[in-house]
């Protein structure tokens, strides 16, 4: 009579665990063991922002402050600023790290090769007093 018992246990667990979308787990019942595997999947996300979003343009160096990234893709990132022609000539600072403006348009200011949350302070030394012009900043799953 324990062994039909068993039986019954070990069919409507397993009736119970075959979910719809295909993967059909295994419930093996037999020395007090048995094992059900999940599978689980995770988009993934990034995001890259500056704590400011207009900043006034005066001679010298001007803070742009914190640049905060998420990424949780397992493979990395890569983080790009995309500028204006009218700020060719100028310079990006990534934690004191100069990354020139050249007439490309963008320009990689940090990399990573896995997921990562980072912050950084973030600067930009124009080339000419009064000078405007626009920045951005995208990030880059791989």
């Amino acid at each position: 009579m324990k062994l039909f018992k068993l039986g019954l246990v070990a069919a409507t667990l397993t009736a119970t665990l075959a979910p719809a979308n295909g993967f059909e787990p295994s419930v093996a019942v037999g020395a007090q063991q048995f094992t059900i595997g999940v599978v689980g999947y995770v988009p993934v996300i990034c995001r890259a922002n500056v704590d400011s979003s207009m900043v006034a343009p005066v001679a010298g160096t001007v803070s742009l402050g914190t640049l905060n990234e998420f990424c949780n893709s397992p493979s990395g990132y890569r983080v790009v600023a995309d500028y204006s022609p009218a700020l060719v000539g100028s310079k990006l600072l990534i934690d004191g790290v100069e990354a020139p403006l050249s007439e490309s348009g963008s320009v990689v200011i940090a990399e990573s090769d896995q997921a990562n949350i980072a912050s950084r302070a973030v600067s930009l030394e124009l080339a000419k007093d009064g000078q405007t012009g626009s920045l951005s900043f995208r990030i880059e799953p791989r």
